[in-house]
């Protein structure tokens, strides 16, 4: 609760530092997690003409990991929730708990989304999206494998 309202009070901000102009709620929200909590590590490249985008997600199952993508854009939404006890005596902190990372990448040309794949191997996920030859207006969800 208290993450969620530093990110909400910075996204507040933002949108005030830009003069309350409307219909940018989830990039200020991006911005504003991305400034409070740190996001993990990304790469964007491209190969031929197929982008390759790999984010550091150590930690997380691929049930765990969902994956948005549309003509131009990959939404990454990772959570979960670990519980750790300790066997003998009363626990006086821990670091466990739930870890939601959420980011949202805009790709410089529109993509395949139906030759689009997902990898999680080792704590990175991997997306591959070829350039589409035509601009296609779908949207799929594709979970990581």
């Amino acid at each position: 609760a208290k993450w969620f309202e530093s990110v909400k009070k910075r996204a507040f901000d933002l949108f005030e530092k830009r003069g309350c102009e409307l219909g940018h709620e989830l990039e200020d929200w991006l911005k504003a997690e991305k400034e409070v909590c740190g996001w993990p590590a990304a790469e964007l490249t491209e190969q031929g003409n197929v982008y390759e985008l790999r984010i550091a997600l150590p930690g997380f199952d691929a049930k765990e990991v969902e994956v948005t993508v549309t003509q131009q854009e990959v939404i990454i939404h990772a959570a979960n929730k670990t519980e750790k006890s300790s066997p003998k005596g009363a626990v006086l902190w821990t670091e466990y708990g739930s870890n939601d990372v959420f980011r949202h990448f805009t790709l410089p040309q529109p993509i395949d989304i139906d030759r689009t794949t997902t990898k999680l191997e080792k704590g990175i996920l991997t997306i591959s999206a070829p350039q589409a030859a035509a601009a296609i207006g779908k949207q799929v969800k594709v979970m990581a494998a």
